[in-house]
């Protein structure tokens, strides 16, 4: 089936969520130690946390993708750091180019509001899909999440809209 991309509504905001948790914790637990898959994408997914990605605070571009309706894969700009904030796709969904599609149209986003180059924190899990997709390495470090713990990460770019 043919994978479509469109922006996030108010009404995705679970669905956003749940996209973010089956990713972390079915294809990148694997890479990771428990505390850091808990802290990354804590379940369940509560109210407040639901009512935080509809208020949106970061101005962040957010886009779903979906196959025959469902949505299957989430990506998020802040054009405010030219960050590519999250590309990330269900198991079922991986390796049949959704992520890839995601990742274009959130360059395609960036280099109409201006960008010319981005920049993300990679989790080692998907270091091969950006670099696939013609991110490069710029060193290797820590990315601290919101509750404060550290994760392993690859600090990537790559030049846009040339």
């Amino acid at each position: 089936m043919a994978v479509s991309v469109r922006q996030m509504s108010a009404d995705d905001a679970q669905a956003f969520l749940e996209v973010h948790r089956a990713a972390v914790h079915g294809i990148a637990a694997h890479d990771y130690p428990p505390a850091v898959i808990s802290a990354w994408a804590p379940l369940p997914i509560g109210d407040e946390l639901i009512q935080d990605v509809r208020a949106n605070r970061d101005d962040e571009s957010r886009l779903v993708a979906e196959i025959g309706g469902q949505i299957v894969g989430i990506g998020s700009l802040v054009a405010k750091n030219a960050e590519v904030r999250a590309c990330y796709v269900v198991r079922t969904a991986s390796r049949k180019g959704v992520g890839s599609t995601l990742l274009r149209e959130i360059e395609r986003v960036a280099t109409e509001l201006g960008l010319s180059s981005l920049q993300l924190d990679s989790s080692i899990t998907a270091e091969p899909f950006y670099a696939a997709n013609g991110y490069e390495v710029r060193e290797r470090g820590e990315h601290i999440l919101g509750s404060g713990v550290p994760m392993a990460c690859v600090k990537m770019y790559k030049t846009i809209g040339s």
